[in-house]
């Protein structure tokens, strides 16, 4: 039995990972922001699901996990997966910078943030591993999600850092970073924000956009395709540094790669209309 730590298991690719953990008869530490979202898990493992009610965006709630943990006996971490986070989309030079910070603050500090305040847990663990869930925007830029993607480059880079820091320990640093899923994270970010932007320049391609994603949304992986590689970077004794879980692999993934920037470029204005003329 290991025992998990989980960011997010209300929904998506965090219930779907802690639903996994939890039949093979591990132990899940899962965060939430409203308990009664996990209600069902909760009387299904009672003896196997921790949940801790907080505020990821909240730092002073993140410093007192520590003193959870100790609370509830839990004196090491054998898997950390910061899986939490937010996408909202928007032409840049038109979002309320709130918006932004959020973005920043949840998918990027508070996740910096747990990682430092968990890893003298997941230190005792004799295979300590942590596992950041990026995307495929951690290494691609989509128009109308520049906020989003900086926050998951930035997220691949503090993994790069953080897995050789680490080493010291024995402590592996994974990333997975997936193309789109099929996650409530799309209805958070876009049911909401389609006629926002009806009255600037980008109204036609920002229009081009949501129907792009609300398709994505419908065609993206099942969070339980994420899970298996959440699976292998946990227990393999081999993990990858990186796995790229992308639907459409061949023009979301490899293409971008081989194409240069320019000619991409040019693809992508061209499909949302981002042409000057």
């Amino acid at each position: 039995m290991k025992t998990i730590f989980i960011t997010g298991i209300s929904s998506g690719i965090g219930k779907a990972a802690a639903v996994a953990f939890l039949n093979r008869g591990d132990c899940v530490i899962g965060t939430v922001r409203d308990e009664n979202s996990v209600s069902e898990l909760s009387a299904q493992f009672p003896d196997k699901l921790i949940f801790i009610k907080i505020d990821l965006s909240k730092m002073d709630q993140i410093s007192e996990v520590s003193n959870f943990l100790q609370k509830n006996k839990i004196e090491h971490i054998d898997v950390l997966i910061n899986n939490a986070g937010i996408a909202v989309a928007a032409p840049f030079q038109f979002q309320n910078f709130s918006e932004i910070t959020e973005i920043m603050q949840l998918n990027v500090l508070s996740l910096m943030k747990l990682t430092q305040v968990l890893i003298p847990f997941v230190q005792k663990s004799t295979d300590g591993r942590i596992v950041n869930i990026s995307s495929v925007s951690g290494k691609n830029g989509t128009p109308f999600l520049a906020a989003y993607c900086a926050s998951k480059h930035a997220v691949e880079g503090f993994s790069e850092s953080l897995r050789r820091e680490l080493n010291i320990y024995g402590i592996k640093v994974i990333v997975i970073g997936p193309g789109s899923v099929q996650t409530p994270i799309w209805d958070k970010g876009f049911d909401k924000i389609k006629s926002l932007y009806n009255q600037t320049i980008y109204k036609k391609s920002f229009d081009k956009f949501i129907a792009f994603a609300m398709n994505e949304k419908e065609t993206g992986l099942k969070p339980e395709i994420i899970v298996n590689d959440i699976l292998h970077a946990s227990f393999s004794k081999r993990p990858k540094i990186r796995y790229a879980p992308v639907p459409r692999k061949l023009l979301n993934w490899t293409l971008p790669r081989l194409v240069p920037n320019y000619f991409f470029d040019v693809i992508v204005c061209r499909s949302l209309g981002l042409v000057k003329k």
